[in-house]
């Protein structure tokens, strides 16, 4: 279980303002004063709102972070190419402090910018999203949003309502452009394709920009986004308070996860573990309702009710669902929300909504406290737009995917989401440029009893650039640690299509499966 909670806590990376604050971001713009500048150079050059604090070459494998990463295993450096790395902060207000670092190939340039994503709360720099883009030859950036903190807590915004502006949009906005700016400028020449890559908050990052900037970016892989902000911030809540005393205890959600997987598993035809059909899984808690008194592996009357609860989602006292429940085999990340590090919608409510220190999740009232979070919020975090028409008209490929025991933020939200694009932009158009996946078994952002490793940015190249459409995608599940032989490969289907057994070859190949 611990193992399980450190994978949700590290998956969790790879996860309005004022109509003044829109015209202001709409129309800032960077000044580049010089062209073909040395990496060095760019310190002592001129971008718009922008304090250059490094802009050095660092020789190949010899990157050393000036922090340590936020939580999970340290990455792999040693195989970094020679790149200039650029670190700066971009003010466009006088609140501001975007910090920032742009890393740029010394040799082969793929002629790409990329921006990745943060996860949670944001906070800090996470220099290991830069490794992969950077190995491949891009031009990458990413941002702290604005703030230092923990990625799991508020309380930088109290009294600071730019840097709550910063997080919730516009850091990412400024930050592509400055970095296009400074990669232009450095390289002499023009960005061929600019792409965003971001999962968790990252994902909503993503879907922001293609709805409210429609022309910053070529293509978007927004994974598993936190993109029906309010209503996700409820969800945690309710998670949170329907863990511990009085309600499921953390220490069960292990055995709950094996209940619901042993009564789902085969549903698709296959025993492996990975529930292929979530919604056609009627797994009821009560199965494991103590007989006699409490125990380890049997749950109470009461914590069968929470969990209930807790598959349930958030709902309004005219039993509306603002936020469906998260799927069967998802237990185990619950604790995420539970866990001193990671509290977010407590501590949102609390420092954004609230204002109040001493407010607990316990006190949450859905009708009142939802209402008043859209409120505060009035769209700035939000990114539920379906009319993604000036994304569509610029080119623009948007490629969603979602794991089906995410924990955290549940694969029906991204169900519903891409059924009103859908509806709002007709098929066609959404055919050909806003891609939906499912991942069977894959928890948040990575990991989970699925096939939850897919090539995503290959798929984008190549849908972007020579018109291959994505429709399946190979994923695969690692050996476990240890291991030599096993792992299993499947199909990823483009929604609504689904990995079908076919009946002939190795149910542990991709081969052997179908998408229909």
């Amino acid at each position: 279980m611990r193992s399980k909670m450190i994978l949700v806590l590290t998956s969790i990376l790879f996860v309005s303002a004022c109509q003044e604050n829109q015209q202001e971001v709409t129309n800032s713009s960077v000044d580049v004063v010089t062209s073909g500048i040395s990496c060095a150079d760019i310190a002592s050059a001129e971008f718009a709102n922008t304090e250059i604090h490094t802009a050095v070459e660092i020789p190949a494998g010899e990157f050393v972070p000036p922090s340590v990463e936020p939580f999970g295993p340290p990455p792999d450096f040693s195989g970094l190419p020679a790149f200039c790395r650029v670190a700066g902060s971009i003010k466009p207000t006088a609140e501001s402090d975007i910090r920032f670092e742009l890393w740029m190939p010394v040799t082969d340039w793929n002629g790409r910018f990329m921006q990745t994503g943060n996860g949670g709360a944001a906070g800090s720099i996470v220099y290991g999203s830069l490794v992969m883009p950077l190995s491949r030859g891009y031009a990458v950036a990413h941002t702290d949003t604005g703030h230092r903190g923990q990625f799991g807590e508020f309380s930088w915004a109290v009294g600071q309502p730019e840097k709550l502006v910063d997080y919730q949009y516009r850091a990412v906005r400024e930050l592509t452009l400055v970095g296009k700016a400074i990669t232009t400028a450095h390289f002499a020449q023009p960005i061929e394709k600019s792409y965003w890559l971001g999962c968790s908050t990252g994902g909503r990052q993503g879907l922001k920009e293609a709805q409210r900037f429609p022309e910053d970016y070529d293509a978007i892989i927004a994974g598993a986004p936190a993109n029906n902000w309010s209503p996700l911030m409820s969800l945690a809540i309710h998670i949170e308070a329907n863990l511990g005393p009085g309600g499921l205890s953390p220490a069960k959600l292990g055995v709950l996860n094996e209940a619901a997987i042993a009564a789902c598993d085969s549903g698709d035809g296959v025993s492996d573990r990975v529930i292929g059909s979530p919604e056609g899984c009627n797994f009821d808690p009560a199965q494991l309702q103590c007989e006699d008194d409490d125990g380890a592996s049997c749950l109470t009357a009461s914590e069968v009710d929470a969990a209930r609860r807790i598959y349930e989602g958030v709902l309004t006292s005219s039993g509306e669902t603002v936020m469906p429940g998260t799927g069967p085999g998802s237990e185990p990340e619950w604790g995420g929300y539970a866990s001193p590090g990671f509290r977010i919608g407590s501590s949102y409510f609390r420092h954004v909504i609230k204002n109040d220190d001493t407010w607990q999740a316990t006190q949450f009232e859905v009708d009142a406290d939802l209402a008043a979070a859209e409120t505060q919020d009035a769209g700035a975090a939000k990114a539920m737009d379906p009319d993604l028409s000036g994304f569509v008209a610029n080119g623009g490929k948007l490629m969603i995917y979602h794991g089906t025991t995410d924990g955290l933020i549940p694969y029906g939200n991204s169900v519903n989401y891409y059924n009103d694009v859908v509806e709002t932009m007709g098929v066609d158009a959404v055919e050909d440029h806003v891609k939906l996946y499912l991942v069977p078994g894959m928890a948040h952002c990575f990991g989970g009893e699925g096939a939850y490793l897919v090539d995503w940015l290959t798929a984008m190249e190549r849908w972007a650039e020579d018109g291959v459409s994505p429709d399946n995608l190979l994923a695969s599940h690692p050996p476990e640690p240890g291991e030599e032989a096993g792992g299993f490969t499947r199909p990823v289907c483009a929604y609504p299509g689904s990995a079908t057994y076919g009946g002939i070859g190795a149910k542990t190949e991709a081969s052997s499966y179908e998408c229909k």
